[in-house]
């Protein structure tokens, strides 16, 4: 199924209506409305499939490693993460020559939602369910908000690999590749968005 491109207003207002808290925070819609995969996969720099820790069968468009405990504990993530080279870590700041990634949850038994540090520090990089991929300033601005329609809980790790591990597990080229994808993908919204707008 081929991305959804969606008028700029509609996508922002369908997201902050989930997150109130980015209406006064620094934050870009980064890709269109795709349904082929969400945040735990996009985390682990996958657009091909959903990530979840389903029971076999597996259905069809999902993964999640056959070795891997099949519950959503913080700990299966850490565990899952920790096989892509990443180990868990105290800081969410910016560090040159590493990629970091932070897990959200409502407790220690229920993980909620992965986020992707954005590859120069330039903010943190989240599919949030169904929705268009966001770029967003901070981990705090998609926690839960008591007027949000989000559940996300809060932050409660932060893990981090080094580039060559990265390398080593494919995932820094398909980072660029995506970064490549999805600049074309900004630049077909851009052309869309003016049309829409000539036709209101």
């Amino acid at each position: 199924m081929p991305p959804e491109f969606r008028p700029f207003s509609q996508v922002r207002n369908a997201i902050v209506e989930y997150f109130p808290r980015l209406e006064t925070t620094a934050w870009r819609p980064a890709s269109p409305f795709d349904r082929r995969y969400k945040c735990i996969a996009w985390s682990s720099c996958r657009t091909d499939n959903i990530w979840w820790p389903v029971d076999d069968p597996i259905p069809v468009g999902m993964f999640w490693p056959s070795w891997a405990p099949r519950d959503e504990k913080v700990n299966t993530f850490v565990l899952v993460f920790a096989s892509l080279g990443y180990e868990v870590c105290d800081s969410y700041d910016f560090e040159f020559g590493y990629q970091k990634v932070a897990i959200y949850a409502l407790n220690e038994d229920h993980v909620t939602h992965m986020a992707r540090q954005h590859f120069f520090g330039k903010g943190w990089l989240s599919k949030p369910g169904m929705l268009e991929d966001i770029v967003h300033a901070d981990l705090r601005c998609i926690e839960t908000h008591p007027d949000g329609l989000s559940d996300y809980g809060t932050v409660v790790r932060i893990m981090k690999r080094s580039w060559g591990s990265g390398l080593v597990n494919l995932c820094l080229f398909r980072c660029f590749w995506y970064a490549i994808k999805f600049g074309v993908y900004r630049g077909v919204w851009r052309v869309l968005e003016i049309k829409w707008k000539l036709v209101q």
